[in-house]
């Protein structure tokens, strides 16, 4: 059976003569595979603005990138960015509208900026008195919960919201834990999925993936996303600007010895081979990487998390002359996975295993305050 998901669940009546903005990219598509927007349109729901998050509404600025504020070149409905000079809408851009509809596919990880442009838009909506609604999406990652939950003085635009990395909600079900935990005030609506279980991965119940940001290209990268996203921390290109990131991982001073000594390492779930590539963006753009690329053998049992600890210690005991954590202000690693000790604990040797161990008793709390927002049974 195919998920249902909520713009499939819209009841598009319940909106007649209110002026909606809708907050989409190009993840907005019906079950039937039909634009948001278009589905909206055309069962007479009057959109009157619309907003992007990073990479845009189109779904095509590179990460990072700032997004400008455009018009709809077919509807010439105006787009504002939440990406560009302001990461929440102003009073000014919510001005004559009664609706906020969210309706984008996320990944399930905390570092991704989506759920951050989610709360904020529904700070601001709380805050102007406009209605919320949230069209719910499958967490592509199930509801699995996992690793260290975020520290306050490590809050940024990739992490925060006492979240932790895997976080095993829905968009709705992240909206409601926002609203109430944080008091945001928001006059919340969530239309729910049909045929979501917490058990299930996105591609189990009849979706197409359609790609959340430039580049998760394919499910299997966004699982080891989970992991490698951490690697942005550290010296080494992560793959983009090639048809594999997040699979395709290596630097210009890895030798043979990282492949070799990484085999020593039992990690289920995954394998891997040598692999030399050139990243034409980002970290060594244009330069010969030497590295590995990994595979997803059975998504169940492996440990991105724990295997990225590992490898990054490996890097760091064989190639002291080259490897550096990316450092301005803060580590940039330490942002990332939310607590100064994982880094300090594999300056100090421990292994993956050792330092996934830390995160138990986090994962345990946040379950029992998340499951208060629970929509898809427990």
């Amino acid at each position: 059976m195919r998920i249902k998901i909520g713009i499939d669940n819209l009841e598009s009546q319940k909106l007649k003569d209110a002026r909606v903005a809708l907050l989409t990219n190009s993840t907005g598509i019906s079950g039937d595979m039909r634009m948001d927007l278009d589905v909206m349109i055309e069962n007479g729901i009057k959109v009157v603005k619309l907003f992007g998050p990073e990479h845009g509404i189109w779904g095509a600025a590179a990460d990072g990138v700032k997004v400008e504020n455009e018009v709809d070149p077919r509807y010439k409905i105006p787009i504002y960015s939440l990406y560009g000079n302001n990461l929440k809408p102003t009073g000014e851009m919510l001005d004559g509208i009664d609706v906020m509809i969210y309706d984008i596919q996320d990944v399930g990880l905390r570092f991704y900026t989506y759920i951050y442009t989610l709360a904020y838009t529904m700070e601001a909506c709380g805050k102007h008195g406009i209605k919320f609604i949230v069209l719910d999406r499958p967490n592509p990652l199930s509801g699995k919960i996992e690793g260290p939950a975020i520290k306050k003085d490590l809050e940024s635009f990739v992490g925060g919201y006492g979240l932790p990395l895997r976080y095993g909600l829905t968009a709705g079900e992240l909206a409601r834990y926002y609203n109430d935990v944080f008091k945001m005030n928001a006059d919340l609506e969530i239309v729910k999925m049909n045929g979501w279980n917490r058990d299930i991965y996105y591609d189990q119940r009849g979706l197409f993936w359609n790609t959340p940001s430039p580049n998760l290209p394919a499910l299997e990268h966004t699982i080891l996303y989970e992991g490698f996203c951490l690697l942005e921390g550290v010296n080494v290109s992560v793959g983009r600007g090639t048809v594999h990131p997040f699979k395709y991982i290596g630097a210009p001073w890895i030798d043979d010895r990282l492949y070799d000594e990484m085999k020593k390492i039992p990690h289920p779930g995954v394998e891997f081979r040598k692999r030399v590539f050139v990243p034409l963006i980002s970290k060594y753009k244009d330069k010969r990487c030497n590295g590995l690329e990994f595979f997803v053998t059975d998504r169940n049992k492996i440990r991105p998390i724990e295997m990225t600890f590992d490898f990054i210690r490996l890097l760091k005991n064989l190639y002291k002359e080259d490897f550096e954590w990316e450092f301005d202000g803060k580590y940039h690693f330490d942002l990332l996975i939310g607590d100064e000790r994982y880094r300090k604990g594999i300056d100090e040797g421990r292994s993956g295993a050792e330092l996934s161990n830390l995160w138990i008793d986090e994962v345990e709390t946040f379950k029992d305050i998340a499951s208060k927002y629970f929509i898809y049974g427990r």
